[in-house]
């Protein structure tokens, strides 16, 4: 149950960070596309009980490109793009960032059944993730990141969907002022979502050799204060009344 929980305040999560009384930085972000099938994608390695990040590898046509002359190769090398933000100057939109130092294992599957609902979780064992973000004037943030869990609600999927504080070590020397708070108001959580099509729980992920590839999104936010968490809480609430009372008039 705790870990279902867990799961719809991921993917919940950034629209809680919205209201938020002291408008606490997140930066979303979402995989890098590319010529087809060259996009970043995130990548289950079946039996090895493994996760790992790819970068996208073919040229992409940016449509209205923030500035030029970035139109075809903007996204080649890279893991995802921020496409937009909450509590910040929108300084850091469209920079491009990556997790490296993959793959990422993980240990055990855990299977929560509820009803209809299947819920699995895994621990990732790691190794640490290097963050890097480049802020296009030369200079780096890095950070290390520490995934926590892996886990499958049905057939969406997340990676610390608890919103866990996981990215610490933030370094960054340039005057980008995004880049600037968010390493300001660290220590700071990294959560992603996934989802294949067709469905896939992670016990399927983690079945013959593989790989599955799919696209992603996420979002790198501030530790939230204790306003912030009470607003979390509460926008749990109202998911899980929902969720019941729907469950009920099924019933």
């Amino acid at each position: 149950m705790k870990a279902i929980k867990s799961f719809i305040v991921a993917i919940a999560g950034l629209t809680f960070f919205a209201f938020t009384s002291h408008a606490q930085l997140s930066l979303n972000f979402s995989s890098s596309p590319g010529g087809s099938p060259g996009g970043a994608t995130i990548q289950f390695n079946g039996t090895n009980s493994s996760f790992q990040f790819n970068s996208a590898t073919t040229p992409y046509l940016v449509p209205n490109p923030p500035f030029p002359p970035i139109a075809v190769y903007y996204y080649i090398g890279s893991q995802w793009s921020i496409t937009s933000e909450f509590g910040g100057t929108d300084s850091a939109l469209n920079l491009l960032g990556a997790v490296t130092n993959s793959p990422f294992s993980y240990g055990p599957i855990t299977t929560t059944i509820m009803g209809l609902d299947t819920n699995e979780t895994a621990n990732v064992t790691g190794p640490l993730g290097r963050l890097v973000i480049n802020d296009n004037a030369g200079n780096l943030l890095t950070g290390t990141v520490n995934w926590e869990q892996v886990e499958t609600y049905n057939f969406a999927g997340g990676i610390n969907a608890s919103l866990t504080v996981n990215v610490i070590d933030l370094a960054y020397a340039g005057t980008n002022a995004d880049l600037l708070a968010l390493v300001a108001e660290s220590p700071d959580s990294m959560d992603l979502t996934f989802q294949f099509s067709p469905g896939m729980t992670l016990s399927d992920l983690t079945s013959s050799s593989g790989p599955y590839m799919t696209s992603y999104s996420g979002s790198i936010s501030a530790t939230p204060e204790p306003a912030s968490a009470s607003c979390l809480l509460l926008g749990l609430g109202v998911l899980v009344f929902t969720r019941r009372f729907s469950q009920s008039k099924r019933a």
